[in-house]
């Protein structure tokens, strides 16, 4: 379990990281509502150009630094029997990484979904947390569920978790 649940925030963070890295300084016309006015709008009534603007919402609001995905790798090295600070190490230690992605949100995963963008949110900055709070020196969270901000998500869309949301589909 302890495996799975750091895949998983890997998996999230990389994700996160690769809708945040495209910045067009705010010039891009999503010809929908900005992030923070579609907080009560259910999931499964975003259009694509709904999922775009949560998406720059997001990757405004939500970062994730290279040493946050190195201290993660490390982590998941770690719980495979491999040596976390070495991992973590030459991660920082190598290149720069570009921007994953367009930023593009598909709303696939959406689809006839009740939560809130705001519930939706919520849980993006609780996963966010969580993996940041990874560290070589604590000990995994080894429960499998995802974090407590993530419970009104999770209930009404467990799908949305099981497939990491609109950026991490066909990532």
């Amino acid at each position: 379990m302890t495996r799975m649940k750091l895949l998983g925030l890997l998996m999230a963070g990389l994700a996160l990281a690769a809708c945040g890295g495209d910045d067009d300084g705010g010039s891009g016309d999503t010809g929908g509502q900005s992030g923070g006015d579609l907080d009560g709008k259910q999931l499964g009534q975003l259009t694509a150009a709904d999922s775009q603007a949560l998406c720059q919402d997001l990757a405004t609001s939500v970062t994730v630094t290279k040493e946050d995905l190195c201290e993660v790798a490390g982590a998941f090295a770690g719980a495979f029997g491999g040596d976390c600070e070495a991992t973590k190490a030459e991660c920082m230690s190598g290149p720069e990484q570009p921007p994953q992605g367009g930023g593009e949100c598909s709303t696939e995963g959406f689809a006839g979904c009740t939560a809130t963008v705001a519930e939706y949110k919520a849980c993006v900055k609780a996963q966010t947390d969580a993996l940041k709070a990874i560290t070589c020196a604590t000990p995994p969270d080894t429960s499998g569920e995802p974090p407590a901000g993530c419970a009104a998500l999770n209930e009404k869309c467990p799908e949305v978790l099981s497939t990491g949301g609109p950026e991490g589909e066909g990532s």
